[in-house]
C-alpha cells in the first residue's frame, strides 16, 4: 500500500469586492491545502508532521506522537445530507454540562454589551468616518440570467461581504480543486464540510433571528433597537431589517467556516489570526453599517464554534498509532589526544600530560 501527503500555506484576503474575495480566498486556502505529488511507498512530511496518504480513498495525517487523523472521500451531496444530522449533534453538545461556563460566558458578555451597544454604534460610526468608510453597504447588482447577485462597489461594503456566503463557497472551491488535482482526501473533505458549516450555522441563525425579532440599527425606533420575539411571518418578509438582528449570520457562518479549517489543517497556526482579523473586520462593518448591534455576536461566535467543531468531528476518525522513536544522532567528536591534569602534592605543583 502506497503513502503520501500534504500541504503548503499562504493567505490573501480582498475587501473591494465579493468575487474577487471569494477567488482570492479560494486560491489562498487551495494553497495551503497543496504539497507534492502522492509518491507510492514514499513517506513525506506534512509541516513537521509525518503524514501517509493511501493512492485512493483513505488520508492519514499524524495528530500526535501516538495518534493520526483519517480522512476519507466524502460521499457525493455530503454537505446537504449532513446538515440534520450536525444540527441535532450541535445542540446536544452545547448544552452539555461541560459546556456550561462558555454558556454562561455568552449570556453574560450579550448582556453586557446590550447595555453599551448605544455607545459601541457611535464611537464605530466616529472611527469609521475618520477612516473615510460610509455608513452603508452600497453594491451594484449583477444579473445572470434568472440570478441576480449583488457586489460591493466600496471599501466599507466590501469588509461587509467578507461575511457573504460567497466568501465561503469560494474557499471551498478551493480546497475541492486542490483535492481533485492532487486526490487529497484531507482537502476533499475540508471543502464538503465549509459548505456544510455554512448551511449548518446559517440555518441556526435564522432560526433564531425568527425567534428574537430585534430591530437592526439601521431600522431601530427606540434605543439599542425593539425586540419584538416570533413576529409575523409576512411582516419578516416585507421588512426584514426590522426582526433578523439578533444573532448575526455572517459572523456565525464565518466563523464555521474559519473553525473547520482551522481543525482541519491545526499545523498552520495562521489560520485562527488570519480569521481573527477578518471577523474582527467584518464585525466593525456591519454595526458601521447599521447592520447588526455589537450584542449580536457573542451568540453568533457560539453557533459558528459548535457547528464547526462538531462537523469536523463527525469528517475523520481519530485512531492509535505506533510510537515514533527518535534515532540518536551519532556525534562526531573524537576523544583528545592529549590529556592534561594539575598536580599538587607536599612540596609538588605542577601539570600532567598524558598521550
Amino acid at each position: 500500500m502506497g503513502w503520501s501527503s500534504a500541504c503548503r500555506f499562504g493567505s490573501d484576503v480582498s475587501t473591494r469586492s465579493r468575487c474577487i474575495t471569494g477567488t482570492l480566498c479560494a486560491c489562498a486556502f487551495a494553497w495551503l491545502a497543496g504539497a507534492p505529488r502522492a509518491a507510492v511507498g514514499q513517506e513525506a512530511v506534512v509541516s513537521g508532521d509525518a503524514g501517509f496518504v493511501t493512492p485512493r480513498r483513505r488520508q492519514l495525517v499524524w495528530r500526535d506522537s501516538t495518534t493520526a487523523f483519517v480522512y476519507t472521500r466524502p460521499q457525493p451531496l455530503r454537505a446537504l445530507t449532513g446538515v440534520p444530522k450536525t444540527l441535532g449533534m450541535a445542540t446536544r453538545d452545547a448544552f452539555r454540562v461541560r459546556h456550561l461556563p462558555a454558556l454562561v460566558a455568552v449570556v453574560a458578555s450579550t448582556a453586557a454589551l446590550i447595555a453599551a451597544d448605544e455607545p459601541v454604534l457611535h464611537e464605530s460610526r466616529r472611527l469609521a468616518w475618520r477612516l473615510g468608510l460610509p455608513p452603508n453597504h452600497p453594491s451594484a447588482n449583477v444579473r445572470v440570467g434568472p440570478f441576480k447577485m449583488a457586489f460591493p462597489t466600496t471599501v466599507g461594503s466590501g469588509l461587509y461581504f467578507l461575511g457573504d456566503g460567497l466568501t465561503s463557497v469560494g474557499v471551498a472551491a478551493g480546497f475541492a480543486t486542490r483535492g481533485m488535482v492532487a486526490n487529497d482526501m484531507r482537502a476533499r473533505r475540508t471543502a464538503s464540510e465549509v459548505i456544510e458549516s455554512l448551511l449548518a450555522a446559517g440555518a441556526v441563525a435564522q432560526v433564531l433571528k425568527h425567534v428574537a425579532g430585534r430591530q437592526t440599527p439601521s431600522e431601530a425606533t427606540v434605543p439599542r433597537g425593539r425586540w419584538r420575539p416570533f413576529p409575523n411571518l409576512h411582516d419578516y418578509s416585507e421588512n426584514v431589517p426590522a426582526y433578523d438582528a439578533f444573532p448575526s449570520g455572517h459572523l456565525a457562518t464565518t466563523m464555521a467556516m474559519f473553525t473547520v479549517v482551522a481543525q482541519n489543517y491545526p499545523e498552520h497556526k495562521f489560520i485562527w489570526p488570519v480569521g481573527a482579523v477578518t471577523m474582527g473586520a467584518l464585525s466593525f462593518a456591519m454595526v458601521n453599517n447599521g447592520v447588526h448591534w455589537a450584542s449580536d455576536y457573542p451568540l453568533a461566535l457560539a453557533i459558528g464554534g459548535v457547528v464547526g467543531n462538531v462537523i469536523v468531528r463527525r469528517g475523520r476518525t481519530v485512531v492509535p498509532m505506533p510510537t515514533r522513536t527518535v534515532e540518536p544522532v551519532p556525534t562526531l567528536e573524537r576523544p583528545a589526544r592529549v590529556k592534561i591534569a594539575p598536580v599538587i602534592a607536599p612540596g609538588l605543583i605542577g601539570v600532567r600530560a598524558t598521550w
